[in-house]
């Protein structure tokens, strides 16, 4: 996955242009890539870098839309949580969720189980993976340390823990697979228009400050909760979304023991949140708020009023657990680009169906809609395109639609038949195959979760000399590695290494910061950056860092418990 130019781009007229590159912009840019369609997909910051890495980390069914009657979005959900498992196995983690049952909540365990039994039957996955319901005596059973105090049980379910960042990543590295042309750090600054409709994209380069035009026949903007900054390019009272935030807090499991993932309710406001167990070894996350946010959409952060919410949230279902802000290993901040409702509703009820719009120039909008049904809301947004074009400026030849069959970057090996629906994935047997090359059977662990097959490429970097092998501190960090993610993932910051590529930001103490100077040598090695580039990138994560963190480093951990909590 190289990362284009501007000059690569100036001399093409594209089909279609995607502006945004978060997890819905990456699966319209694979889609249209599989359809045989000329696309060039804009990001302004980096790949993931909104709402796609600062979500729940869940590829889910939505059991909570049931309670607004939500049938339809939790059907087509849990239909799209099976499809994961066979086009991003490497990215895909069967989860079991405990749905806690106590005398004050609003649900009955009769009602429960029939929802769950839609849940099953919908998914298709009821013979492997059905729900069942567990009394008090077998929810203390497994997790002891639970509040007992007016339990009544539970329901055990299951849906699937995911990184969201990679999902997102491993997206864009199929649509240029594919012959899309990709560019992260360049923004849209305005549209171009030929008469009445729009033709194109103005856009700044972010890295090297060059100005030019992309030309599409169609122009997509799929930005999330920035819709409104792209749609008010054309009409300035533009107010389509309403924002609301989400935030998550990260503790370990040795201070919060939890073996399944828990569907409970806020002691606070009775809201839904999730405790969860991470993939990433010994963390388990907590989240989320829901907040209506109306600040700078580029600077969203956990607030004391966040943490302290989700600390009450942790010690209400483990009393004994007595968390307080010293415990919290990290935290992120996020936005869900929810649609401004006609009606009063507040934040909870608020629809998650997407909606797509085109302005009177021919702008495509897709606005809402949430991670797990990314695959659907490209297959509707191109469809839309299609239909509206009549044969106008696109092919009338176009690919079959592919995407349902064709497995993400990561689920397959070079020279299979990728759209045999079968991916050649075992993590086992990967992991076996990586350390007979010599690969430490932790990295090649790690690479195999993160990377899928593509781990045998970040191997063959690793062999190549000792240099490469160099450990870098960051959760496991090579050279290695983080040659691969710059030259084939497109890493061009600090932010894009450690938030997005390897996650140190979420699950380190540190954020991945223990060598912090040796890092960024190594990439102003790779990328020409000048002393006071690196300089400067490096004042940037630390700030970005200590902002996440509800205590400052060196207040809350000696130099013996840093180790320990970058573990």
């Amino acid at each position: 996955m190289k990362r284009a130019s501007l000059s690569d781009l100036s001399g093409t007229t594209f089909d279609i242009a995607v502006i945004g590159g978060g997890i819905t912009g990456a699966a319209i840019a694979r889609d249209a890539a599989l359809r045989g369609l000329r696309v060039v997909l804009v990001e302004k910051e980096d790949f993931a870098s909104g709402t796609s890495s600062r979500s729940s980390k869940l590829i889910h069914g939505g059991l909570r839309y049931l309670e607004t009657y939500q049938f339809g979005l939790v059907a087509e959900s849990v239909r799209e949580r099976e499809m994961a498992l066979r086009l991003a196995p490497h990215l895909a983690k069967v989860q079991p969720f405990l749905y806690m049952v106590y005398k004050d909540s609003p649900e009955k365990k009769w009602l429960l189980n029939l929802g769950l039994t839609f849940y099953d039957v919908v998914s298709g996955s009821g013979s492997k993976r059905r729900h069942k319901m567990l009394s008090k005596s077998d929810v203390l059973e497994r997790q002891p340390q639970f509040r007992e105090d007016g339990l009544l049980g539970a329901a055990m379910f299951y849906d699937l823990s995911t990184d969201d960042a990679r999902v997102t990543i491993d997206t864009v590295k199929g649509a240029s697979e594919h012959g899309a042309q990709i560019i992260n750090h360049c923004e849209v600054i305005g549209l171009t228009h030929d008469d009445t409709r729009c033709n194109g994209i103005k856009v700044r380069d972010r890295l090297s400050g060059a100005e030019g035009t992309i030309t599409a026949s169609y122009v997509v903007n799929s930005t999330g909760p920035w819709s409104d900054t792209i749609l008010r390019f054309e009409d300035e009272t533009s107010h389509v979304l309403r924002p609301t935030k989400g935030v998550h807090i990260v503790l370990r499991k040795k201070d919060f023991s939890l073996h399944s993932a828990v569907f409970m309710r806020s002691p606070d406001d009775g809201r839904v949140v999730w405790p969860i167990p991470s993939m990433q070894d010994d963390r388990v996350f907590i989240g989320t708020t829901d907040t209506t946010y109306d600040g700078d959409l580029d600077d969203v952060y956990p607030e004391a009023e966040d943490i302290r919410y989700l600390l009450n949230v942790a010690n209400h279902l483990m009393p004994g657990a007595k968390l307080t802000e010293e415990h919290i290993v990290g935290s992120w901040a996020g936005l869900r680009p929810l649609i401004a409702p006609k009606a009063d509703l507040d934040n909870a009820r608020t629809p998650r169906e997407h909606q797509i719009i085109r302005s009177p120039s021919g702008v495509f909008s897709i606005v809402g809609g949430k991670l797990t049904s990314n695959r659907i809301m490209a297959r509707h947004l191109l469809d839309a395109v299609v239909k509206a074009d009549r044969n106008t400026y696109l092919s009338p030849s176009l690919l079959p639609y592919s995407a349902d069959k064709v497995p993400l970057s990561g689920a397959h090996r070079k020279g299979d038949d990728r759209r045999a629906g079968v991916p050649r994935y075992s993590r086992n047997d990967l992991a076996a195959e990586l350390q007979e090359r010599g690969i430490p059977p932790g990295l090649a662990v790690s690479w195999t979760g993160r990377y899928g097959n593509n781990a045998l490429a970040l191997g063959h970097l690793w062999s190549q000399d000792e240099t490469m092998q160099e450990d870098l501190g960051a959760r496991g960090l090579t050279v290695a590695e983080l040659h691969y993610c710059v030259t084939q993932e497109a890493a061009a910051s600090l932010r894009d290494l450690l938030v997005r590529r390897v996650s140190a930001f979420f699950w380190d103490r540190t954020g991945g910061t223990q060598k912090i100077a040796r890092i960024a040598e190594v990439m102003q090695t790779l990328l020409g950056w000048s002393d006071e580039e690196m300089a400067r990138q490096i004042e940037d994560y630390r700030a970005l860092v200590a902002k996440h963190r509800p205590t400052p480093l060196e207040a809350s951990a000696s130099p013996q418990t840093v180790v320990d909590m970058a573990s």
